[in-house]
């Protein structure tokens, strides 16, 4: 069954915690909402100190003297605590198969289907994601992504077909929730809420979701190596988890058989990531996700379902901080493939996200 879920966000973003010197960066992208770590957290504390708070200094004679800083206006406040974040990702071709053509996890048919499905037009991922950092604990934002496939269609072997239209996913709102932490590491929390703003949804009759993302950074000696783990719930509610509607045969006779509709109303998903700051600007990642789902008569069980194969992802990612061009956040290449490793289910692409 083909999950509901971002089909390449996913996997490439969920693990993006990565430490800058010994500031503990962490960066817990939420699927399309960009949440802020540390590193913006401290940013904004420093900023809120120095603009928002009175500045005390000690003089010769053992006086305090108390200066007033100026305060930011509300335009001047929101205008520096809100971001526009741009990001895009280019899924390009597999280790084997033509060029044309990629292999997009979401897009297969599921567990014991990787040869015969999954195939698909090389593709790019946008996501839009708007974001307001309220105070250095607590920020909300809102996100909305669309794919865009490049080509012919793709019909796989198992009859799937797979065409280059554009598609786009349900828009959510999120908080980004004050961090735990613990002598062991650091909890980043995020928690969405989704309308069923996109075609699928509509048909299928949802009618709202929810997504709790969570990023354990462990804390560790060196800032050159952060390692953790992701997870994330997402519930999809639905008029009728199972869907029974009448078959209608090519030439308009209806069968005596229904059609039988598991809805998937909940996925979980998760894994460890590591990473290596190998210079100022350059970030090596590795991740690895574990998925499973219910459906239909499941929902509220604890009967799971392995959804969709298990998989890895490998990068090298560029932090430019140019003072020239300021709105490049990264750019970066990757590789990602299942953990039962085939070459035609391994893609290579790129990706870069700009911040406003």
């Amino acid at each position: 069954m083909k999950s509901k879920l971002l089909p390449v966000l996913m996997l490439a973003l969920p693990f993006a915690a990565h430490a800058r010197f010994n500031q503990g960066v962490v960066q817990n992208i939420n699927l399309m909402a960009s949440a802020s770590g540390q590193q913006q957290n401290s940013q904004n504390q420093n900023n809120s100190s120095l603009m928002n708070s009175n500045n005390f200094s000690e003089g010769n004679n053992g006086n305090v003297i108390s200066i007033k800083m100026p305060q930011r206006g509300l335009w001047q406040k929101l205008r520096e605590d809100t971001s526009f974040t741009y990001y895009q990702q280019f899924l390009g071709p597999t280790g084997k198969g033509p060029s044309s053509e990629t292999y997009n996890v979401f897009q297969s048919a599921g567990v014991g289907n990787e040869k015969n499905s999954g195939r698909a037009p090389v593709q790019s991922f946008h996501a839009f994601n708007l974001r307001h950092q309220i105070n250095p604990n607590w920020a909300v934002g809102t996100s909305l992504a669309v794919s865009k496939g490049y080509g012919s269609e793709v019909t796989n072997k198992n009859g799937d077909v797979n065409t280059p239209d554009n598609q786009f996913f349900n828009a959510r709102a999120y908080v980004n929730l004050p961090a735990a932490r613990f002598n062991s590491g650091t909890l980043f929390s995020t928690i969405s809420y989704e309308a069923p703003s996109s075609v699928i949804s509509r048909e299928q009759d949802m009618t709202w979701g929810w997504v709790v993302a969570e990023t354990y950074a462990i804390k560790l000696p060196s800032y050159k190596w952060t390692t953790g783990f992701t997870a994330q719930a997402y519930r999809m509610y639905y008029k009728e988890n199972t869907r029974v509607r009448p078959y209608f045969f090519p030439d308009g006779t209806q069968s005596t058989i229904p059609t039988v509709t598991e809805m998937q109303t909940l996925i979980v998903s998760g894994g460890p990531y590591l990473n290596y700051q190998a210079t100022e600007n350059w970030l090596l990642g590795s991740a690895v996700v574990l998925d499973w789902d219910q459906r239909g008569g499941q929902t509220n069980t604890t009967k799971y379902n392995n959804n969709l194969p298990h998989r890895g992802r490998l990068s090298a990612s560029y932090f430019p901080y140019s003072q020239t061009f300021k709105q490049l956040a990264s750019v970066g290449v990757f590789a990602q493939a299942l953990l039962k490793f085939r070459p035609e289910t391994t893609a290579f692409g790129a990706e870069f996200s700009l911040k406003f």
